[in-house]
């Protein structure tokens, strides 16, 4: 049977941020072989397309947009049935303001600007929209770039957070990736085609929290610094009425 028609991404419109990168191309590679509609989601104003196992081209739809501009994003969100948030920057060894304004305003806000944007739509019913959020191992562990780590960490946590009033209408899943092979990383350990798969794979089981790394520390770490922060923040806070 073929995979895409068992796929529960089939036929879903599926928005992938990040879209020009190494793994924004695989997530939107492994989408189209599920039997999703995929939807680039970029910087660059030049349409994206795919290369295939057959040398061929596939042309996908591609939306330019900045961060800073989320909010024009929200008539593609609302016709989005998945939103994978995956874009970011890697400052290395920077320290300095200015690096640590922009990881902050790329790794963290604009990212939890879009999560807020998706969790703000109305309930659709069948099966509810979901958004992947792409945090990394840099949560729990080294990446060798505090102002990475301290961006990508932060994100965690609010994610960890907001998803507490998400309730039924959106089904939160987070990426815990270890390292892939990329512009911003060309030592990393893993094919991002790889990664994708993995990623689509766990997805379409149901998991919510994502883990594809060799690291096993992160396997045993991620799983308990979850749980820890949804009972604290269960027990410290409480949903605004509306």
């Amino acid at each position: 049977m073929d995979a895409a028609a068992t796929s529960p991404y089939a036929g879903r419109r599926c928005g992938v941020t990040g879209a020009g990168g190494a793994l924004g191309r695989a997530l939107l590679r492994s989408l189209l072989e599920a039997g999703a509609d995929p939807v680039a989601l970029r910087h660059g104003q030049a349409a994206l397309s795919l290369e295939l196992d057959d040398g061929s081209s596939q042309p996908i739809e591609t939306v330019a947009w900045a961060v800073g501009e989320e909010e024009a994003l929200a008539p593609v969100l609302a016709g989005l049935d998945v939103l994978v948030i995956n874009h970011g920057i890697n400052p290395l060894g920077a320290r300095d303001a200015e690096a640590l304004r922009r990881s902050l305003e790329v790794n963290t806000l604009s990212a939890l600007r879009l999560f807020e944007l998706m969790l703000a739509l109305p309930p659709r019913p069948g099966r509810p929209r979901e958004v992947w959020v792409n945090t990394s191992e840099a949560e729990v562990s080294p990446a060798f770039s505090p102002l990475y780590e301290i961006s990508k960490r932060t994100l965690g946590e609010l994610v960890s957070l907001r998803s507490l009033d998400a309730d039924g209408s959106c089904t939160v899943r987070r990426l815990v990736l270890g390292p892939f092979r990329s512009e911003l990383n060309p030592y990393g350990v893993m094919r991002a085609e790889g990664v994708a798969r993995a990623v689509l794979h766990q997805a379409a089981a149901g998991r919510r929290l994502v883990i594809v790394t060799p690291n096993p520390l992160t396997w045993l770490l991620m799983p308990a610094v979850e749980a820890a922060r949804q009972l604290y923040y269960r027990a410290v806070t409480r949903r605004r009425d509306p």
